[in-house]
């Protein structure tokens, strides 16, 4: 009796045991049979607790300028971009034409780099658009009559104008000098390397050329695009300097370096008569694949060996449009994506006022040490206005202190109590306040108070190492009543104020 009991068990144990094996089996095809879905609420959660405490959601995804799947140029039209002799000095030694490259000396001998130079000419479109200068404009200035070089100067002296308010020299070194943000080439020999044509198609529009660039989108007009190509390909410093110049072909180009005078070079003539040439193609094709180009920049035809998943821009509105086209994120920071050459503008909806905001990215004002001026990119009224309601909206931090003489002026007591204290503590060392000069290595005071909010004032003032890592403001530890003083002094300062 005992054993069929232990028996009739062990039958039906095996047969759960079936059943459940059964079970689980289905469930397993199912779920590999079916994508899982997840529902948006829970996204939406993960995505809130996955951001600091205080910051917004924001409605699109940033793109980081930064996390490029390629940091190379498009290589589709690069032989109509730049001079065929340029080309084969810059592939035989990146470092030797442009002191800050970042591409490596491959190795290559004379005749795998002419073949490379033969394929990318066959890749390249059919023509570069013409576009039509005045005549006087493609001479030598000593073949100019006086008035043509006075109508040339003209043109000239505006380009200048239209550089120094680009505030080109923050992203672009000229001969080791500037390049601060540390992301565009020297630009010290780039007539050597460029046409004018195809340096005012850049300018008009940069994405159309390389839709990853780091570089801005500027609002030029026609006229200021021309003003600039005239400026940059006259002005000696962008030409190498007069005593490395070679007296080679013709002095065409503007010479090369001594440095790398030995090196075997394509010229021009010798492209014409190669070019097309179908086993120098072929060969071109196979050094680029064997040297991995496809690694750094985009190329017509190989592809296949490293797909880029393009991402579809044109649907782009708003400020989400603003922040690609400007690049806004090459020097600025949002929510840890970007760069960190100037202010993070993670609470900048905190921290500025808006009305200012609007007007100061319309004509951007002096207020940093001259080198850390925002450029003049020309941004039209509705741009400015996408750019604060979006910071307004979403770019705030809700911890932050509110209240402090929101609907009040700051009494004079208070305002004298934070001038001493201005002045005991040494602000001045690193900040102007208006007229009364000071500092240049902080930012000039002089209108902090229709700059800034009060409430942010104090949070920064509070702790300024805390609010930015990389701040060299020390913190005084001072009390919040002396901190509200220097609040008052500080918002004393507005535009048109006497003595300011």
């Amino acid at each position: 009796m005992q054993l069929k009991l232990i028996s009739g068990f062990c039958d039906r144990l095996i047969v759960s045991a079936i059943l459940l094996c059964f079970a689980l089996f289905v469930g397993i095809g199912i779920a590999l049979a079916q994508e899982r879905s997840i529902e948006p609420m829970f996204l939406e959660i993960d995505k809130k607790y996955q951001i600091p405490e205080g910051w917004s959601i924001l409605p699109f995804e940033l793109e980081d300028p930064y996390k490029r799947v390629k940091n190379g140029p498009i290589l589709a039209n690069v032989t109509h971009k730049a001079n065929i002799e340029w080309i084969s000095r810059w592939i035989a030694n990146p470092k030797e034409v442009i002191s800050n490259a970042k591409m490596p000396d491959l190795g290559l001998e004379f005749d795998e780099i002419k073949a490379v130079i033969v394929y990318l000419g066959s890749i390249a479109d059919d023509g570069l658009s013409k576009v039509k200068w005045d005549e006087y404009l493609l001479k030598r200035e000593d073949d100019m009559t006086d008035e043509e070089y006075d109508k040339m100067d003209q043109i000239f002296q505006m380009g200048k104008g239209v550089w120094g308010r680009a505030r080109c020299t923050i992203c672009h070194p000229v001969k080791g000098l500037g390049g601060n943000v540390g992301v565009g080439p020297d630009l010290g020999s780039i007539v050597t390397k460029v046409n004018r044509d195809w340096l005012y198609d850049w300018l008009a529009n940069t994405k159309m050329h390389f839709p990853d660039t780091l570089m801005a989108q500027f609002r030029f007009s026609d006229e200021e695009i021309r003003g600039l190509v005239e400026y940059v390909m006259r002005d000696t410093q962008f030409m190498p300097e007069e005593e490395y110049e070679d007296e080679g072909e013709d002095g065409q180009d503007g010479g090369t370096p001594k440095t790398i005078e030995e090196t075997k070079f394509l010229t021009n003539a010798e492209y014409s008569t190669i070019k097309g040439d179908s086993a120098l193609i072929s060969k071109g094709k196979e050094v680029v694949e064997r040297s991995r180009c496809f690694v750094c920049h985009d190329i017509k035809g190989l592809s296949e060996l490293m797909p880029v998943v393009e991402r579809n821009r044109e649907k782009l509105e708003g400020f989400e449009k603003v922040l690609y086209e400007i690049r806004c994120l090459t020097c600025h920071t949002i929510q840890k994506k970007g760069g960190t050459y100037a202010p993070n503008l993670t609470e900048a909806g905190t921290k500025m006022k808006m009305d200012w905001e609007n007007e100061f990215l319309k004509a951007p004002d002096i207020i940093r040490p001259l080198s850390q001026q925002m450029p003049k990119f020309n941004l039209t009224g509705e741009d400015a206005t996408f750019a604060t309601e979006f910071m307004e909206k979403y770019l705030t931090n809700k911890k932050l202190p509110s209240g402090i003489f929101d609907n009040e002026k700051p009494s004079q007591e208070v305002v004298e109590a934070g001038k001493n204290l201005f002045y005991d503590k040494g602000c001045n060392a690193c900040h102007a306040e208006g007229t009364k000069g000071g500092g240049v290595v902080g930012p000039n005071l002089g209108t902090v108070g229709d700059r800034l909010q009060p409430a942010y004032m104090f949070h920064h003032l509070k702790n300024p190492i805390l609010v930015n890592p990389r701040a060299i403001e020390p913190n005084y530890a001072l009390s919040d009543q002396e901190i509200k003083s220097l609040v008052g002094f500080l918002i004393d300062h507005v535009k048109g104020k006497e003595g300011n």
